[in-house]
């Protein structure tokens, strides 16, 4: 178990919190979805939702999902790619699903699927993909150990050894 004193996002000159990190946490919790509705101010020029609007959806998803699993604060590292694939109208609602599926030390590799809903049909389709990595800061702002991912499902399982394999790809082309 980690214990971690006094949370920036919460920090008060009255108070301090305790937080108890467990070791590991199973990948089922760490997720987070996130719902919105698309509005006018959010169009781009063909009036459909903007791509900037969604990349701050998708950063904003997997930043819950990242500090649900940490147990506190983490930072967006990269955004290794987000495949916009179909036009999101004016209207729509926009539904960003983050999971966890792998961590190393300090390091948290997410992916968000994006799903667009046309809400008066409830016609629902699978729109846009994102990759990003997140790491894990402590108060001081240096990055902190995350608790180990477990795996539970074969779809889990999946998710997992293809994150681990990409985190291995990127690593050696950065030579590391």
């Amino acid at each position: 178990m980690m214990i971690y004193d006094s949370c920036p996002v919460h920090r008060s000159p009255f108070t301090v919190h305790r937080i108890v990190i467990p070791d590991s946490r199973l990948m089922s919790y760490s997720k987070a979805e996130l719902t919105q509705l698309v509005m006018p101010n959010m169009q781009n020029v063909l009036g459909d939702l903007f791509g900037g609007h969604l990349m701050a959806m998708v950063d904003q998803a997997a930043a819950v999902a990242a500090m649900r699993h940490a147990g506190g604060p983490a930072v967006t590292a990269s955004i290794d790619r987000v495949d916009f694939r179909e036009r999101i109208p004016v209207g729509s609602l926009v539904t960003c699903c983050a999971t966890v599926d792998f961590v190393g030390n300090t390091s948290m590799f997410i992916s968000v699927e994006v799903y667009s809903e046309i809400i008066s049909t409830g016609e629902r389709k699978r729109t846009h993909t994102a990759a990003a990595v997140f790491v894990a800061i402590d108060k001081d702002g240096k990055p902190m150990r995350v608790p180990r991912l477990i795996p539970e499902t074969e779809e889990e399982k999946v998710r997992y050894h293809r994150a681990q394999s990409h985190r291995e790809k990127a690593r050696q082309a950065s030579g590391r």
